[in-house]
């Protein structure tokens, strides 16, 4: 007994094409393969990395410890919650690690969780005691200690 080849007959080349059984069928759902899987990326991926403007607004003031900057950005819509896209760290991150700490108080005191993560698997407490390891300026080790204290204070004294 000898193997028979299956050919498509030629007047229904649409249905083996949607039933994927022709060559044209296979290129077809792979193309929706690659469609979907690219699109379910960026239904999944993208949002994360959405950064208004007023969130802009706050990372920069954390960064250069301008409370008045702070409170503005968080009056215009801000987030304490929002996280940089690229390492999803917040405002917290930024203001503990320029040794803020006048900022970082402020920002614990508007609801900014001490306790986040970033993309690292640090808190903003361990990414303060990492950079205070390697600080050589004395000025720098000082403001980072202080950062670190108020981290560690419990919510009730803050």
């Amino acid at each position: 007994m000898s193997a028979v080849a299956v050919v498509p007959p030629a007047d229904r080349p649409v249905l083996y094409a949607l039933f994927g059984l022709n060559r044209a069928g296979q290129i077809m759902y792979g193309t929706l393969l690659v469609l979907s899987v690219a699109a379910f990326a960026g239904w999944t991926i993208l949002p994360g990395l959405r950064f208004s403007d007023q969130d802009e607004q706050l990372f920069r003031a954390a960064r250069h410890g301008d409370r008045a900057g702070i409170e503005q950005a968080l009056s215009a819509g801000a987030s304490l919650d929002h996280s940089a896209p690229v390492d999803r760290k917040t405002a917290l991150f930024r203001a503990a690690v320029f040794g803020h700490a006048d900022v970082v108080r402020l920002l614990l005191e508007r609801g900014a969780d001490p306790k986040a993560l970033g993309a690292d698997g640090r808190s903003a407490l361990d990414v303060v005691l990492a950079a205070r390891g390697e600080e050589k300026d004395p000025a720098a080790a000082r403001a980072l200690d202080a950062v670190a204290a108020v981290l560690r204070e419990p919510v009730a004294a803050r």
